[in-house]
């Protein structure tokens, strides 16, 4: 079972910025996309611009840029619109698996960003950027056709980043802070009761074969029956006909794991703060032209919470699974069961819940771990002047997304608790083997008007996703192109808005992910799904094949003031 202005207080924007959800993953792998509404108005091609104290996040060394105080403080909407088509999932059996994944994205997020810079002198100026550099949020149908792998996930952050701009000459500038990085995550999937229930089954009919191929020939299991006082339940006497051991076997636990329906449920939730440094450089060979490049660090993150299960939707009734058949005698040469394990095993009124079963013998609440790093970021960026009206910019990002080889999540063992058969919980794994990434972005200022400026901007933003067979519902990442549009307008000297639409298009996320473990609790080996490998992992199993579509819209606002 299965197994992140003076006009607009600065105290009130960093509160919001603790309590407000992070949406939807908006650039590739889990950033995202948008740290400023002036950045999105170009598509993010403004790394060299330095335009107003966002710039902390960009390339640091572009506040030396900045004159005076300013302040600059913004909110990006999104609105996601998502499809996903289910091409033949299946359980650990390879039985079909259906329902629809529903509106798995929200249909608005927002996240807002504060940034603010202080000239200290004509070489030196310091500053302070809050905002939200990673996130995610998916929330399915509970019973859709990916339960087994995911439910819903939510990756939630937000980074405290003091810098510093440095200024050598009027052509060399370099820019330095640190972050500390508070993320939290939270995972709810589906536990396949039934398919744990018909491996136990299997197993303990694969272990007391003989006998269960006794009870269920209609001659030898009339006597089993009169001793038992009980007649042999259907779900072993409908098997009689077939001869191969491993059909017999996989025959009486298939009819048993019928008799249960519903699911159970599995969350674990854990957060943590780290800590990271990035650098920033900045040259400036001519007044209209610069060029800079700037790096920011990883971030080691080791999450710590809980792990919950519940399993108050499961519903029906199989033979408990540590029945013991020892202790019996030989009639006519024939090894009879004692009386008392044969009523547990053919009286449905002796039967468990297997939802209490596995509450009390599989899957106790405990303590889990996991670690997240989130990874390094080298950016080259260009702006240039053309002539009074226009400027042309571009940016190119690699992000070593190559450091998420694997998420797995790491659950405590509980001192005490009779798991049963001794097969403790072991790791919850999804494999990603992500690769690095870049992003290009190419953007465009034109002065409209004394007051009014234009951007636009165009982006390229490359998936770390490898293959279909390692795209998980839970991170149904894509390469995504952007279309983006912006304004910034002055309502006096030194107070402006910023305007920013983009449009996000995603190319077809193909997704044919195989889970390597089983609702039984281990990874199924040679002997196959009804006999114990004895490596221990938390998952359901299955095979979940679809195929995704996703679109999202950003607009931004921003509000800037120069004290």
């Amino acid at each position: 079972m299965t197994r992140l202005y003076r006009r607009w207080p600065s105290h009130v924007m960093v509160g919001s910025l603790l309590v407000s959800p992070v949406t939807q993953v908006q650039a590739s792998g889990y950033h995202f996309g948008s740290q400023s509404v002036a950045a999105q108005g170009s598509a993010h091609a403004n790394g060299a611009e330095a335009a107003d104290p966002s710039t902390i996040f960009y390339n640091p060394a572009g506040l030396t840029r900045l004159k005076g105080t300013q302040v600059t403080s913004g909110l990006t909407i999104l609105l996601p619109e998502g499809d996903y088509e289910d091409k033949g999932s299946t359980d650990v059996f390879g039985n079909p698996l259906s329902g629809d994944a529903g509106e798995f994205l929200p249909d608005a997020a927002a996240a807002p960003n504060f940034y603010i810079s202080h000239e200290i002198n004509d070489r030196v100026t310091i500053g302070l950027g809050i905002f939200t550099p990673f996130g995610a949020k998916l929330d399915y149908k509970e019973d859709w056709a990916g339960r087994y792998a995911i439910q819903s996930a939510s990756l939630e952050t937000v980074t405290f980043n003091p810098s510093i701009g440095f200024r050598f000459n009027e052509h060399h500038s370099i820019g330095f802070g640190v972050s500390a990085q508070y993320i939290k995550s939270i995972q709810r999937g589906a536990a396949d009761v039934k398919g744990a229930s018909r491996q136990l089954a299997g197993q303990f009919v694969d272990a007391n074969y003989q006998d269960t191929r006794n009870a269920a020939n209609p001659i030898l299991g009339g006597i089993v029956s009169g001793i038992a006082g009980v007649p042999v339940p259907n779900e072993i006497r409908s098997c009689n006909g077939v001869a191969d051991r491993d059909g017999f076997v996989d025959c009486v636990a298939s009819n048993f794991a019928d008799n249960v329906q519903g699911d159970g449920y599995f969350r674990v939730k854990g957060d943590d703060w780290g800590f990271g440094w990035n650098i920033g450089y900045l040259w400036e060979p001519t007044e209209s032209t610069r060029f800079g490049v700037s790096y920011r660090s990883r971030i080691k993150h080791t999450l710590e919470g809980e792990s919950k299960w519940s399993f108050a939707d499961v519903q029906g009734g199989v033979p408990s699974p540590d029945i013991s058949l020892e202790g019996g005698r030989r009639i006519l040469g024939i090894y009879v069961p004692p009386a008392s394990a044969l009523q547990q095993l053919f009286d449905e009124d002796n039967w468990v819940n297997p939802g209490d079963f596995a509450a009390t013998r599989l899957h106790p609440n405990s303590r889990a771990k996991t670690a997240i790093d989130t990874p390094e970021m080298l950016s080259f960026n260009v702006f240039h002047q053309l002539n009074d009206r226009v400027a042309l910019m571009a940016d190119l990002t690699f992000t070593r997304h190559s450091r998420l080889d694997e998420v797995r999540i790491g659950i405590d063992q509980v001192a005490g608790y009779p798991y049963f058969n001794g097969v403790t919980e072991g790791d919850l794994n999804v494999e990603q083997d992500w690769k690095d990434t870049y992003k290009i972005s190419l953007g465009m200022n034109y002065q409209y008007s004394d007051d009014l400026l234009l951007r636009s901007g165009v982006a390229y933003d490359r998936s770390p996703v490898n293959s279909p067979q390692l795209r998980h519902p839970a991170f149904p990442d894509a390469d995504r192109y952007w279309l983006s549009l912006g304004a910034n307008y002055k309502m006096t000297p030194d107070t402006s808005v910023d305007l920013a639409y983009s449009y996000v298009q995603f190319s077809s996320g193909k997704m044919d992910y195989q889970d390597g473990c089983s609702p039984a609790g281990w990874a199924p080996g040679g002997g196959g799904l009804y006999q114990d490998s004895g490596v221990r992992c938390t998952g359901n199993g299955g095979n979940f094949r679809g195929e995704y579509e996703t679109r999202i819209h950003f607009i931004g606002l921003a509000l800037n003031h120069r004290f």
